[in-house]
């Protein structure tokens, strides 16, 4: 197997969201780690789009 260009990142979470999270990717057909950067791109995506819509609402 080759070496890839992307940081490794490690997170903690409970046996049962791991089992979940185990579960979706096997429905989609994705690696553990891939759905793992999927839904992480997502969340920053969105929050990207939330901050740059709250800067314009601050107190007058």
């Amino acid at each position: 197997m080759g070496q890839t260009k992307k940081a490794k990142i490690t997170f903690t979470c409970s046996h049962e969201l791991r089992e979940e999270l185990e579960a979706v990717a096997g429905s989609e057909d994705r690696t553990l780690s891939n759905l793992v950067e999927r839904l992480v791109t997502k969340a920053l995506r969105e929050y990207r789009q939330s901050s740059s819509t709250d800067q314009g609402k601050g107190a007058a």
